[in-house]
């Protein structure tokens, strides 16, 4: 094949469509050239994925040709509500600069928000590093840390946050529509090292990312004549795969009992006067913990970040909490050993019983040391697995055979966390996907249209009088079995049905 080289193309007389043409035609021409030299190179597990990327693309380019129907008198009015909360916070906002600088202050401008916060107020500027490089930062992680850290920093980073929420929303809804009145977007199938599929306007730069369609955003979408939609989605699937993949059995009962969060409770904390009763047990979980946290939202809370290495540290700045409580919290999730002055200390410090519960939970093995009893000691094992195996390959393979080779420094703490969190999120990524896939292939002739895919959900509507015949149809769909590890794992589905996709109910076998 001879290369066309630019020059050539532009002394021709085509119009510029007919010349947009001919370079589509080049670019196909020169990828199905580069394809034919490398796929026999493929190993198995890589053809594999490419196959069933190759497959997933027919109900993605399904779902992009069909798009979303749009409610337009509720765009308007939800337009109205926002531009006016919208002028309300930019009084507030300018009021709190007058009063610092006799200036008012434009939210859009970094160079603005600079001056106020880190001159004019004084604050310690906050710094990112990304690309290998610093600079000061004003992005929403700034912001909230400065709010969390400096009470005179707070009314400027809760009203800035807002308004920046509220332009996203009004960028959605500001959107372009196609010439039939439908916001489409474009779905990249391998877009993502996970495989979860990623997605942004089409490419003729109408509709929207249906990501970033916040659920005050969702009743804008409304089925077709005569359809009803319908959302579904894979049960706190993370938690699941992660306890398969971990091979803990603790935690694997956990998942697979009726509240997954209760049960982390009741073993995270064995002695708060657990009983056979569901209800009284979930009353417990209930009691308030610390601050504004009960115990069930401790673990929900923080069960994800632990699971995936996040640190004592990192998880009390994004909980706000004391480092103290987070240590205790991954101490009795995991195990560990400590010494019994550090313990005494906490007691202290805190006064909430901390030094007793990991007393409990624990066992004196000499020169002061208390072994710590940790609910679910897998996970941690699980860890050092992955840390093995990334530094002696630098590959991981998660058990639908989606092989990622990681690049860089392997011994990092940063890419261990991203390499722990891989193997979930990208057999979640690939389970939805198949999922996805069978609705549309199996169901597409019994009425059944897929209109998104959002997070670990699939968007879809159908005939209005086959609802009961047809959800059943999906969920079989969805609920694919998984060999991980020797033993069959299926992450349950579940689906909500209504006339838009925020006004929902969850439609019962």
């Amino acid at each position: 094949m001879r290369i066309v080289k630019n020059t050539e193309i532009a002394k021709t007389d085509l119009s510029n469509e007919q010349t947009e043409w001919v370079y589509c035609a080049l670019d196909c021409a020169l990828t199905y050239e580069i394809w034919n030299k490398i796929y026999p190179e493929f190993d198995p597990y890589t053809k594999q994925t490419y196959l069933f990327e190759l497959d997933s693309l027919q109900p993605a380019m399904a779902m992009m040709l069909r798009g979303l129907r749009v409610d337009e008198d509720k765009v308007k009015e939800k337009k109205k509500v926002l531009k006016e909360r919208r002028l309300k916070l930019e009084r507030m906002l300018n009021l709190f600069a007058q009063a610092v600088n006799g200036k008012d202050l434009n939210h859009n401008s970094p160079i603005q928000l600079k001056q106020i916060l880190y001159s004019d107020l004084g604050l310690p500027p906050v710094v990112s590093y990304k690309g290998g490089k610093s600079k000061i930062s004003t992005d929403r992680a700034a912001l909230e840390q400065l709010g969390e850290f400096y009470p005179r920093a707070k009314p400027f980073s809760k009203t800035i946050l807002a308004l920046r929420d509220i332009t996203k929303q009004l960028s959605v809804l500001d959107s372009k529509r196609d010439e039939d009145g439908r916001i489409r977007c474009s779905y990249n199938v391998a877009g993502t090292e996970t495989g979860r599929w990623s997605s942004s306007t089409s490419p003729w730069r109408t509709g929207t990312n249906l990501q970033n369609v916040t659920k005050e955003l969702r009743s804008i979408f409304i089925p077709d004549e005569g359809k009803v939609m319908f959302y579904a989605d894979l049960e706190q699937a993370e938690s699941r795969v992660t306890a398969y993949v971990a091979g803990d059995e603790g935690y694997i009962n956990a998942c697979e009992s009726s509240d997954l969060h209760t049960q982390v409770v009741k073993m995270v904390w064995p002695n708060l006067g657990w009983s056979d009763d569901p209800i009284q047990n979930r009353e417990l979980a209930d009691r308030p913990y610390y601050l504004h946290f009960t115990y069930r939202d401790m673990c929900k809370r923080a069960g994800h970040g632990t699971n995936y290495g996040m640190s004592a540290h990192a998880l009390a700045k994004n909980l706000k909490i004391k480092i103290s409580h987070a240590t205790r919290f991954q101490l009795l999730y995991f195990g560990g050993v400590i010494q019994l002055a550090s313990l005494e200390r906490w007691h202290k410090q805190d006064k909430e019983g901390g030094f007793k519960e990991l007393i409990d939970t624990g066992e004196k093995i000499g020169n002061n040391l208390i072994k710590i009893k940790g609910a679910f000691p897998g996970i941690r094992s699980w860890h050092t697995e992955v840390s093995d195996e990334l530094k002696q390959t630098g590959c991981l393979l998660t058990p639908l055979g989606r092989r990622r080779q990681f690049w860089g420094r392997l011994n990092d703490n940063t890419t261990l966390r991203e390499a722990i969190a891989y193997i979930p999120q990208s057999t979640i990524g690939d389970l939805l996907n198949l999922g996805l896939l069978k609705v549309w292939q199996n169901l597409k002739n019994e009425g059944v249209d897929i209109l998104g895919q959002v997070h670990d959900a699939i968007l879809g509507q159908c005939d209005i009088d086959k609802v009961d015949t047809l959800m059943p149809k999906v969920l079989r769909e969805m609920n694919n079995p998984l060999n991980v590890k020797g033993r069959e794992m299926i992450i349950p589905s579940s689906v909500e049905v209504g006339e838009t996709w925020k006004d929902m109910k969850a439609w019962m076998k």
